[in-house]
């Protein structure tokens, strides 16, 4: 082949590579041009990522518990006019605002907003943050709060899709429901030609709890009442739950906090000796004192010990054992005895001999059985993080204190005492469980999340109460506020009630606790109450305080 044949076909393949590269090069410029420009521009701009808008809290009524709140912030520049100074200062003072002339101006109002960015003051900007509003010192335990994450919280959360400076549920129902509430945030990237979306937040989702927002206050205000009026006591819990399916309907554990001011006083708070920051209804642990007869006199009549008709006679002392022998209340306050008395005698009269005999009977084993099986020493499976388990006393138990257990310690713990511990949402599980016929449900705080079904009913077991004996039982609760201890403060209720109260002495306090626990209405139990005041002496003084939730109770539950 010559050398001009090769010339030409060296030429004729250039020319083709020459005509392949303009075409790519019209096709990347002309048809696809515009796209290659936008991605151009998102590799040169910034990414930001943007929070998505968390979900609201909604009580069982649909009221708004917790929400998003945008609020705007007035920051001065340096270098700003002292003329803008000066005017900004007289628009605070004629709207409200408070200012001192330094640092930025929060709080701004929708017409100091208005007014300020109308007179375009020189130096002075208006920025816009969303804040984390929740109903003020209402169920703050419950309800939880919003923060920075920790970094064990930014390990887990970064594989979610999280962004480091994002906040998120630190405690409460805010950090229990985290993952509905949070939403996916979205990113944007933005440079000096202009800016856009890449992804678009998608906001979260709002959840509906089991709280009823006008009971929660009720309950906050009732336990602040009994409190006010007894200065020897340090602090107390209310839990109230839905007997038919286990949902809190209000929680509450004073003294409390103000979520809004809480990074402010954080130090305070957490030495004070009052423990604010702990939620006395799921981490405080009582003794129950006579309210726990009511599960010794569960166990003696389901396991035919007794029954509804035995009679048992308070002797004042019981003498069973050589040691101990424990006195009656009566007998050791009054001289006095309770005579010949049933098991629905005994509840309502709150005969220690009574149960020291049927406690005897049943054995600290099968006791503490059913103590278990009504809920107490048990987590109740709510979703609050921080919940303790409790103790159920018994030979093992003593024994992992280094205690002994010895054969007539049965006979206190019949009766509440010995190291049976308790939160108030343990006593409450307890009333429900029994007067709904043994049913334990699993206590929860959520109803439902938007979009999604809505919370089942969860049954943690049974005990198959006969309706004679539990009507036995219910009977003597009816009569503690009819005409036992209760009788007075429980006079003007709208509904019929049953109720059980006692005392637990602590060692080194001069008060005991004061422990309470009811349900109402009487035939058909909705609502169960427990409410424990430390050092708070006896339990019917907390009638006045159960009595004011049942009323509020009964003006929104009954037509």
């Amino acid at each position: 082949m010559g050398h001009s044949v090769r010339h030409v076909l060296a030429a004729l393949a250039f020319a083709g590579v020459l005509a392949f590269f303009c075409v790519l090069l019209v096709r990347a410029q002309v048809i696809q041009g515009e796209g290659y420009y936008e991605t151009s521009l998102r590799s040169k701009a910034k990414v930001e990522s943007v929070p998505a808008a968390r979900g609201k809290i909604l009580d069982r009524n649909g009221k708004v518990l917790v929400r998003d709140e945008v609020r705007w912030t007035a920051v001065v520049a340096e270098g700003a006019p002292e003329e803008s100074r000066v005017r900004l200062a007289q628009l605070c003072r004629e709207e409200g605002v408070r200012w001192d002339g330094e640092g930025a101006v929060t709080g701004v109002t929708a017409r100091l907003l208005a007014r300020g960015k109308e007179e375009g003051l020189e130096g002075v900007t208006f920025s816009p943050a969303v804040e984390r509003v929740g109903s003020g010192a209402l169920a703050p335990h419950v309800l939880g709060r919003v923060g920075a994450m920790s970094p064990e919280q930014w390990e887990e959360l970064k594989r979610k899709g999280y962004a480091m400076e994002e906040t998120v549920g630190k405690d409460g129902a805010e950090a229990a429901f985290e993952e509905a509430l949070h939403g996916t945030p979205g990113r944007r990237y933005v440079e000096t030609a202009g800016s856009g979306w890449d992804t678009e937040p998608v906001a979260g989702k709002n959840v509906t709890l089991t709280l009823d927002k006008d009971l929660q206050a009720a309950v906050q205000d009732a336990l602040q009442a009994f409190l006010d009026g007894h200065p020897n006591a340090s602090g107390g819990a209310v839990v109230a739950l839905d007997v038919e399916d286990g949902g809190v309907l209000a929680m509450a554990s004073l003294p409390g906090y103000d979520p809004e001011t809480f990074s402010k006083q954080y130090g305070a708070l957490a030495q004070d000796e009052g423990h604010p920051l702990m939620n006395r209804a799921i981490q405080g642990l009582y003794a129950p004192g006579s309210t726990f007869k009511l599960v010794t006199a569960t166990a003696a009549l389901e396991e035919g010990v007794l029954t509804p008709e035995t009679k048992i006679l308070d002797t004042g002392r019981y003498t069973y054992y050589k040691s101990p022998q424990p006195q009656c209340w009566l007998y050791r306050q009054a001289g006095k005895t309770h005579g010949l008395e049933t098991v629905t005698d005994a509840i309502a009269d709150s005969c220690n001999i009574f149960f020291f005999d049927a406690g005897r009977r049943v054995g600290i084993e099968t006791l503490g059985t059913y103590a278990k099986a009504l809920g107490l020493g048990e987590k109740t499976g709510i979703e609050l993080a921080g919940e303790q388990s409790g103790v159920v006393a018994g030979p093992a138990y003593t024994a992992s204190v280094g205690g002994t257990w010895y054969e007539g310690s049965v006979l206190s713990a019949a009766i509440g005492q010995e190291n049976h511990r308790f939160t108030p949402v343990q006593l409450a599980h307890m009333t429900a469980t029994l007067v709904s016929g043994g049913e334990r449900r699993q206590v929860h705080l959520l109803k439902q999340v938007a979009g999604e079904e809505a919370k089942e009913v969860v049954s943690l077991g049974k005990i198959a109460l006969s309706e004679k004996n539990l009507t036995a039982i219910k009977e003597g609760m009816r009569r503690v506020v009819r005409s036992g201890s209760l009788a007075e403060a429980f006079r003007d209720l709208p509904v019929t009630a049953g109720a059980k109260t006692g005392s637990a002495q602590v060692a080194g306090e001069e008060e005991s606790n004061a422990v309470l626990v009811c349900f109402a209405p009487y035939d058909a139990p909705k609502i169960a109450l427990a409410l424990v005041a430390e050092q708070g002496g006896s339990g019917a003084a907390l009638g006045d305080a159960a009595a004011a939730i049942l009323n509020t109770w009964a003006a929104g539950n009954l037509s």
